[in-house]
């Protein structure tokens, strides 16, 4: 068997990668009396990447955190800067660091929340947004010029190897990057990933024409665009067709832009599986197990995420109310344990949601909570130890989101629940279209019907359960995070040589 990273080097042993991403891949903690150190960050993306950047050692384009610069020398200007995390990994390290307008208009102006309540569906279209002449300031003093800075230091990068380069670019804060990179790159094999969901070409028209060309054509430059779903593809190649004007090739999956053939694929981003069980088995997540244990009753309703309006988290909360006035058995039985953490407080439409969140669940635990019962258990906090205990325990995991790019939670809960936890799945899920057949599907806006899925995973025969859960199980440790990077690396490679003599069985041997 050769493993991902034997296989990822002898792929690219002719080529200079480089990751461009909004986020880097490390994180600052510091425990009370001891310095700050660099520890290994979460998330999807830097869960997909930091494999293959220890691989291949990529040098890591991203921006400066806030906190960053005061704790630490973070090098000269193109200088990578190497980090050592507390679990051992190392990562090459190429900072930018935007003016604060600048990363302000980027970040909070126009990536959150404008582009990701466009890619979400979150605008409520009769009183939002309101676009005008400081939207067009904030596209070019904020999201272009930062987009130019990275491609600057993309570019240094880049030249500073001996090899053809190539840059894999991500998501929805670097859209315009591929096209000022292709500018000064010509011979770059440039391949762009999208984390998030891709909305149809009409939602897209919310957006001034200005920005949605400007992004087409920023991702149009790339020889690759990959998206998470086969969905997300179909809606892609729609908007170059229908917003564009462009042909395109829905068989092919290829759209034809400026003489160039741009490929458009679907790569659902997973878990490291070995990884996440290992974990699973941590004494941290142990100990954390065995707390949980104390207070669980009879049956656990589990859900872990951030608090970002995507999430659909209130109206989760309110499914669980229709089973408590439905299925007046489950009182006292059942408790809705949700780990949540705040997000993006700066954007003010978040700190509106983290408090109607908090008030919608004190209304109803003083509605139904007894002396010895509490309907809701709300726990905000970020702690990934307690997060994996959760996913051990629960007896139903809901994940209904209005829309998201994949949605790890799904996978992540799956892999390591042993009770025959059942999962409740929005069908806008990203994850839907790999775990829905065995998953119980809802319509995330249906609150009743959220209600009676709920009730039916409580009531499912074991042996159904079980079988379900065996199934999802499966399909992620088949589909884990080496084949999302090996088939996007297969892909460049068919790219790259496409009079080579080709390898089908290269790819299985990875897995």
């Amino acid at each position: 068997m050769i493993g991902i990273e034997q296989y990822t080097r002898r792929l690219l042993r002719d080529y200079h990668p480089i990751i461009a991403a909004n986020r880097a891949p490390v994180d600052l903690s510091s425990n009370e009396g001891e310095p700050a150190r660099f520890v290994r960050g979460g998330g999807g993306l830097v869960t997909g990447l930091a494999a293959f950047a220890q691989a291949t050692g990529a040098v890591w384009v991203a921006s400066v955190r806030d906190g960053f610069e005061a704790e630490f020398d973070l090098g000269a200007e193109g200088e990578p800067m190497q980090i050592d995390t507390a679990d051992g990994s190392r990562f090459q390290i190429s900072w930018v660091s935007p003016p604060r307008l600048a990363h302000d208009m980027h970040y909070n102006t126009i990536a959150n929340p404008l582009l990701w309540f466009v890619q979400h569906y979150l605008w409520n279209l009769a009183q939002a947004p309101v676009l005008d002449a400081s939207t067009r300031r904030a596209w070019d003093d904020g999201y272009r010029r930062v987009n130019q800075m990275f491609a600057a230091q993309v570019v240094r990068e880049a030249r500073r190897g001996r090899k053809r380069p190539l840059v894999l670019s991500h998501d929805y804060q670097l859209y315009v990057l591929p096209r000022l990179v292709r500018r000064e790159l010509t011979d770059a094999v440039i391949h762009h990933f999208v984390h998030i969901p891709w909305p149809t070409p009409q939602y897209w028209k919310v957006l001034p024409q200005y920005m949605r060309d400007d992004i087409m054509d920023g991702l149009l430059a790339a020889d690759i665009v990959g998206l998470q779903t086969s969905s997300d593809v179909r809606n892609f190649l729609l908007t170059c067709e229908e917003n564009m004007g462009l042909p395109v090739d829905f068989r092919q999956q290829t759209a034809f832009y400026r003489g160039r053939t741009v490929w458009v694929r679907n790569y659902p981003i997973s878990i490291d599986v070995r990884g996440f069980e290992r974990s699973a088995a941590s004494p941290a997540v142990e100990r954390a197990e065995r707390e949980i244990l104390r207070w669980r009753p009879e049956h656990l309703i589990y859900r872990v995420d951030r608090m970002d309006l995507s999430k659909n988290i209130i109206r989760g909360f309110y499914a669980f109310e229709r089973l408590l006035e439905a299925h007046s058995e489950w009182r006292t039985r059942v408790t809705f344990w949700a780990m949540l953490q705040k997000t993006r407080q700066n954007v003010p439409e978040y700190r509106d949601y983290a408090r109607q969140v908090q008030q919608v669940v004190r209304l109803i635990n003083q509605r139904y909570a007894t002396a010895e019962w509490q309907p809701i258990r709300l726990e905000l906090r970020d702690d990934m130890e307690r997060a994996i205990a959760g996913y051990k325990q629960f007896d139903v995991l809901l994940v209904n989101p209005i829309y998201d790019g994949m949605n790890l939670v799904a996978k992540e809960g799956m892999t390591v629940n042993r009770r025959g936890g059942m999962l409740v799945l929005s069908e806008n899920a990203g994850t839907h279209e790999e775990l829905g057949e065995w998953a119980i599907t809802i319509n995330p806006f249906e609150v009743d019907a959220t209600a009676e899925a709920l009730h039916k995973a409580l009531v499912m025969d074991p042996i159904e359960r079980h079988t379900r859960a065996e199934k999802m199980r499966a399909v992620v440790q088949q589909n884990d995070i080496a084949r999302w990077i090996s088939a996007q690396l297969q892909d460049i490679r068919d790219l790259l040589e496409p009079t080579a003599a080709r390898r089908p069985d290269l790819l299985q041997e990875t897995i």
